[in-house]
């Protein structure tokens, strides 16, 4: 009797194994086919070039070929993409090679989804790396030295600033002979910002890549039979994927990718050196000196005794943060108000230490990685001039702290009968109307070219700027200058009252040390807009930004605990840093795959607020 016990209880667990590798290996198999599904519904949405046979060329002389070194088009393809381009009124067309690499035709559809690149104002410039058809005035502003011969790195950013440079962009399948190797594919995927941030040592795609081949080979040691089905699925990927691509090299991808995966990814890294990727290292090395020049220097103001909000004496250390996103060195105390709650940074940094942790954020070596948030947002862009919309039509819009003109393109298509234009400390403001982007660019100080606006605009938008500003109520008074009578002004801020800043104290993402020099609870700002005279037409915090805070948390963690040994401010030397680097994100993968299903399972919440507010018509 308990030998039968024993037996039907080990078998049962058997089962129970058996059944759940079956259910591993299937879901992953699912997955694979999923993935490929996807890949293949993004390349089938391509358009085709067909080139004519006979006929006299298109006339005029308006568009003009960009092409990577190696790379020729011939005639009757140039012919066949100026003839679609005029006749679809684009500006700028990619042109994949119909035999692209499968590698590459990957990279492809993992970064592009036409549907969407044709419709986004503000996306990201992707393509193939091959050629790019440009209209003359595209090309004029874009201000290359070269059109042919164009290396990786130095083509990728070309195809990224010219999708910024207009709305009419589109990529299309046509007869351009594809390169046989992938001797800059890393370079290319850095400059594309398919990396995220680009200064990471192993690329995303990578990453990813490394991800499901581990997936395939867990499945075949768990179950050498059942693993064959996920192997299958893995395998044959590329030849779904590759609708209306067909890569020379399909056959050879599909047939011997758990063998070539690897070797690729071999290829990848360990290629040459680029001009591209020279050049960024000595951007690297500058950027080095010069923050080592600036590293000891007094940064910080004298700590202050009153809140700068309400005058209260009443002051207790909130919160003691570290630069979690930079990782550039210094410790930064966040005060709270007993009085109003008002939360500041105490001691505020100095105009010096501004400069010094600004530097390459926003600009410089992490421009392609901010310019990637950025172009991500825009839902939430569309969403404030949407409540806007609702409440007027109006005429001018001034968006101060407007960066590169994200939100004012976006805002353009909900409202097309409005002129924007955007005010900033930084070059990317000239940029902005360099894209055409926004109408006028402003360069300065808001507070010092109010009184030259004033009365000047319909609406005036401060999006996640007044917690950047040293003086946040005396930005309010410049808002209320520059309003027109019955004027509107948007303000969005993160909000300090979020159970999740709590919660994670250092890690929350919109503490922002150092940046965030004034965090301001919703009551204090609605109060301060009655004071002055506004009416709140509408103010909320339920769906402003539902953002994944957990997630980000997670992210910061690692970053905290082994941050980039590529950093220009980095002390420590490259490879114990690495090795630190590699070790924390292992440390905190448990913890990050906990987070990403805490922020998918948690119900829509806010780690900001939005007001809306009126001028009176008569002010007086």
């Amino acid at each position: 009797m308990i030998h039968a016990t024993n037996y039907w209880h080990n078998h049962s667990d058997h089962w129970h194994y058996q059944s759940m590798i079956i259910f591993v290996c299937g879901l992953v198999a699912c997955g694979m086919a999923a993935g490929a599904l996807r890949l293949r519904r993004r390349l089938a949405a391509l358009t085709v070039l067909t080139t004519p046979q006979d006929g006299p060329p298109p006339a005029g002389d308006d568009y003009t070929l960009i092409l990577a070194a190696g790379v020729r088009v011939p005639g009757p393809v140039r012919d066949a993409a100026a003839a679609h381009a005029r006749a679809h009124g684009l500006a700028v067309l990619d042109l994949v090679p119909a035999d692209l690499r499968t590698e590459e035709a990957l990279d492809l559809a993992r970064a592009v989804d036409p549907r969407a690149y044709r419709r986004q104002r503000t996306g990201l410039g992707r393509g193939a790396g091959h050629a790019l058809l440009v209209h003359r005035d595209v090309r004029r502003r874009l201000d290359l030295p070269a059109t042919t011969g164009l290396g990786p790195g130095e083509f990728a950013e070309a195809t990224v600033r010219a999708r910024q440079y207009t709305a009419r962009a589109d990529l299309a399948v046509a007869g351009v002979p594809a390169r046989r190797d992938l001797t800059g594919r890393r370079t290319w995927l850095t400059a594309s910002s398919l990396m995220v941030p680009p200064e990471l040592t192993v690329p995303k795609t990578i990453t990813v890549s490394v991800a499901g081949y581990a997936l395939v080979a867990l499945c075949l040691v768990l179950d050498p039979l059942w693993g064959l089905l996920p192997l299958a699925a893995y395998s044959a990927a590329p030849r779904v994927a590759t609708a209306k691509i067909r890569p020379y090299d399909r056959h050879r991808a599909a047939w011997l990718r758990a063998l070539d995966t690897p070797l690729t990814w071999w290829r990848t890294l360990r290629a040459p050196r680029t001009s591209w990727e020279r050049h960024r290292d000595e951007l690297r090395r500058k950027s080095r000196r010069w923050h080592l020049d600036r590293m000891n220097g007094d940064l910080f103001e004298e700590r202050r005794e009153t809140c700068p909000w309400c005058g209260s004496s009443d002051l207790r250390r909130h919160l003691v943060t570290r630069d979690t996103v930079m990782a550039k060195p210094g410790r930064f105390v966040l005060e709270r108000c007993g009085g109003c709650g008002h939360v500041f940074q105490n001691p505020r940094l100095n105009p010096q230490g501004l400069a010094f942790y600004y530097k390459d954020v926003y600009d410089g070596l992490a421009a392609g990685g901010t310019e990637h948030i950025f172009s991500a947002q825009t839902r939430w862009y569309r969403d404030r001039a949407e409540l806007v919309q609702r409440h007027c039509e109006p005429r001018t819009w001034l968006d101060v702290g407007a960066g590169h003109g994200h939100f004012c393109a976006t805002a353009a298509e909900v409202l097309p009968r409005t002129r924007f234009d955007g005010l900033d400390l930084s070059a990317g403001i000239e940029e902005a109307a360099r894209r055409g982007w926004v109408r006028r660019a402003v360069r300065g100080e808001f507070q010092a070219i109010a009184a030259d606006v004033a009365g000047g605009y319909d609406v005036v938008s401060m999006n996640h700027y007044l917690e950047h500003t040293a003086d946040p109520l005396g930005e309010l008074d410049a808002a209320v200058t520059a309003l027109a009578p019955g004027g509107h002004l948007l303000i969005e801020l993160p909000d300090p009252e979020c159970a999740l800043g709590r919660l994670l104290r250092g890690f929350w993402i919109a503490w922002l040390p150092p940046q965030h020099l004034s965090m301001i609870p919703m009551g204090n700002l609605t109060e301060a807009l009655r004071r002055r005279g506004l009416e709140i037409v509408e103010a909320g915090r339920r769906g402003v930004r539902d953002e994944p805070d957990l997630t980000t948390g997670a992210v910061l963690l690692a970053n905290a605990l082994g941050p980039d040994p590529r950093r220009p401010w980095a002390t420590a030397r490259p490879g114990p840093a690495a090795a630190r680097r590699a070790l924390a994100y292992a440390a905190v993968a448990p913890l990050l795959v906990l987070a990403v299903l805490a922020d998918l399972l948690r119900p829509n919440t806010s780690n900001a607020y939005r007001v809306l507010a009126k001028l009176p018509d008569d002010p007086a």
